[in-house]
């Protein structure tokens, strides 16, 4: 499977982190565990072809964090701006979160925190699919 097609797949898809990992394999990319520099909660490796994640985080963040940097891979990414950083989160955005699950979660919850929680990902990911919507309805 080719990484456009692999990862076009799976937008809106809620994939669980298995499956994330599993996508990666399929497409030839590297998953590890390792300890990254403080503040670095995970890295893509254009070169080596892998993506490693910050030792010590809750599956939610390995979740989120797996989903941004197959997002620079899927974009092509070979070092780091911000706004890679910025694209890469609204790759993992659109693909982390299922439209359905956060309009029904978008009906109770108070906050983008506990919008979060509901779906799974980390704050950041509700505020960048959040942004796009934004973005969207602006346009």
């Amino acid at each position: 499977m080719d990484l456009q097609r692999g990862a076009a797949s799976l937008e809106g898809t809620s994939p669980t982190l298995s499956e994330l990992v599993r996508l990666c394999a399929e497409i030839g990319l590297e998953v590890h565990v390792a300890a990254l520099p403080s503040g670095c909660l995970g890295a893509y490796d254009h070169a080596r072809e892998r993506i490693m994640l910050a030792r010590g985080l809750t599956p939610v963040e390995q979740r989120s964090v797996l989903a941004h940097e197959l997002g620079h891979a899927t974009l092509m990414h070979v070092g780091s701006s911000a706004a890679d950083e910025r694209a890469a989160e609204r790759f993992a955005a659109r693909v982390l979160i299922d439209p359905a699950a956060l309009a029904a979660a978008c009906r109770w919850a108070r906050d983008d925190v506990e919008l979060a929680e509901e779906l799974g990902v980390t704050v950041d990911v509700v505020r960048s699919y959040r942004e796009q919507l934004g973005s969207r309805r602006a346009a």
